[in-house]
C-alpha cells in the first residue's frame, strides 16, 4: 500500500509501530507438504515459498501477491497456507479490528474499501488512500496528496469528522484531541490543536500548531510553524512539562520520547526520559523506535571514489546497528540492511547487495536463524515472510518462529 500523508500517519498512530546445516526446505511426500511443512523449529520453512509478495499475519491471516500469470492478484491466507479469501484485490493491506484495506483498480485510478474476514465488503471502495482501523476509526481521502479531502469514518463507512474542517480524534485515555480553524498554507495544513474531556469540555485549549495524543500524562505539542517551530511536552491541564526546544518530537513510550534537533538542514534524531535529559544522543539521521528494548540506528560515512570512466564522485556507505535503552550497543555488529526486532528477533543482512543473504539475529547478536534468504521481513503472531531463490524464481513463503 502507498505511503501516508504524514499527518495522517500520526492520525493513525493516535488512533492506536535456524537453520544451521540443513536442507533449505524440509522433505516432503505430496501436494499437501510441499505447501505446508509444518515444523516448531525456528526458521523451519511453514509455508512454501510461491507468493510475488507477502504481508505480516495480523489476526490470523496474511495478505500475499500471485505472480504475472494470475494477473498480480491479491488475495489472504490462513497459518496452513491455504487461501481464506481468493485472489482478487489489485492492492491489500493486513487486517485490524477485523476489517482489512483493499484496492480495486491501478494505483492511479483505483479505489480503497474495506473487506470482513469473510472476503465480503464490509464498506465498498471509493476512496483514493486509506489508512487501517484503530479503535474504531479510519482516515480517509479523496484525491490526491496534496488538495484531496481527509475525513475520518466508523465501522459503517459513516464520516465522524472531516479533517479539513476540524479534527476529532479520541485517543483512548479519556481525552479527545480537537483541531479548529483549518486551512491550507503552503506546505501542509494549518489547524490549532487542543483536547476535550470524557464530558467534551474543553481540557486544554487549541492553541497548539500541531500535536499528538497524550500518553504516560504528557503530550507532544508545537509551538509555532512546521519549518521553524519547535516542539515540547505538555501535562493534562495544557502546562509546559518540558519546554518547547526540539525540532520534532515523538510520543512517550515506556518513559522514552524521540526528538530531533530543532534547526534547518536535515534532522538528528535521539531520545530523552521524562525529565527531558538526553539519554541517547541527538545524532541519528531517522527516528529510533524501540522493540524489545532495541531501536535500530544507521551510520553513513562518505567517502571520494572514481568509477570505471575515471569520474570522481561521492560514495555513502551505510551500516545499520542497534542500540539500547541507555545508547549503548549490546550487539556490536554492523549490517548492511536491517529491520527492528519483533518477537525477540530481527532480520539483518549478512554481506553487501546484491549478493548479501538474510538471516535472524536474537537480542545477543546470535544468528537463530543463518543467512539464506534473499530478503527477509520481522516476525509477526510467531511468522515471518521470506523471499527464496528457488529455480532460478524468486518467491515469498514463512518460516516459523
Amino acid at each position: 500500500m502507498s505511503s501516508i500523508l504524514s499527518f495522517g500517519f500520526r492520525c493513525a498512530c493516535f488512533l492506536s509501530l535456524s537453520i544451521a546445516c540443513g536442507p533449505l526446505f524440509p522433505a516432503v511426500q505430496n501436494q499437501t507438504d510441499a505447501k505446508t511443512a509444518a515444523s516448531s523449529t525456528t526458521g523451519s520453512v511453514v509455508i512454501h515459498p510461491e507468493f510475488a509478495s507477502a504481508g505480516p499475519f495480523s489476526e490470523g491471516l496474511a495478505a500475499v501477491q500471485l505472480g504475472a500469470d494470475k494477473g498480480w492478484k491479491w488475495g489472504y491466507i490462513d497459518r496452513s497456507g491455504s487461501f481464506a479469501i481468493a485472489p482478487q484485490f489489485d492492492d491489500a493491506d493486513g487486517f485490524s479490528e477485523g476489517l482489512a484495506a483493499v484496492r480495486v483498480g491501478d494505483e492511479k485510478t483505483g479505489q480503497w474499501g474495506f473487506i470482513d474476514r469473510s472476503g465480503n465488503y464490509a464498506i465498498l471502495p471509493r476512496w483514493d488512500h486509506v489508512t487501517p482501523f484503530s479503535r474504531g476509526l479510519a482516515i480517509v481521502r479523496t484525491g490526491n496528496a496534496i488538495t484531496g479531502k481527509e475525513q475520518v469514518i466508523d465501522k459503517q463507512g459513516r464520516y465522524v469528522s472531516d479533517l479539513k474542517a476540524g479534527v476529532v480524534l479520541p485517543c483512548g485515555n479519556g481525552m479527545t484531541m480537537v483541531g479548529i480553524n483549518v486551512s491550507w498554507v503552503e506546505g501542509g495544513v494549518n489547524r490549532h490543536f487542543g483536547f476535550l474531556d470524557k464530558s467534551g469540555n474543553d481540557a486544554v485549549k487549541p492553541a497548539f500548531d500541531d500535536a499528538f495524543c497524550f500518553t504516560e500524562g504528557m503530550a507532544a505539542v508545537r509551538v509555532g510553524d512546521a519549518d521553524t517551530g519547535k516542539w515540547g511536552f505538555i501535562d493534562i491541564t495544557g502546562n509546559f512539562v518540558l519546554d518547547p526546544q526540539w525540532g520534532f518530537a515523538y510520543p512517550f513510550k515506556d518513559g522514552i520520547a524521540t526528538v530531533a534537533l530543532a534547526g534547518s538542514g536535515k534532522k538528528k534524531w535521539g531520545a530523552i526520559d521524562t525529565s527531558g535529559r538526553e539519554i541517547i544522543p541527538l545524532q541519528y539521521p531517522e527516528p529510533l523506535s524501540f522493540n524489545d528494548g532495541l531501536a535500530l540506528v544507521s551510520n553513513t560515512s562518505y567517502s571520494w571514489v572514481t568509477d570505471e570512466a575515471g569520474r570522481t564522485k561521492i560514495h555513502a556507505d551505510t551500516n545499520y546497528s542497534f542500540v539500547d535503552r541507555s545508547g549503548s550497543r549490546p550487539i556490536g555488529s554492523q549490517w548492511r540492511s536491517a529491520s527492528s526486532f519483533s518477537q525477540g528477533l530481527a532480520p539483518v543482512m549478512a554481506g553487501d547487495s546484491p549478493s548479501g543473504k538474510w538471516g535472524y539475529i536474537d537480542t545477543r547478536g546470535r544468528f537463530i536463524v543463518n543467512p539464506q534468504f534473499e530478503d527477509a521481513r520481522p516476525f509477526s503472531e510467531g511468522m515471518a515472510p521470506v523471499l527464496v531463490r528457488e529455480h532460478q524464481a524468486e518467491k515469498w513463503g514463512y518460516i516459523s518462529r
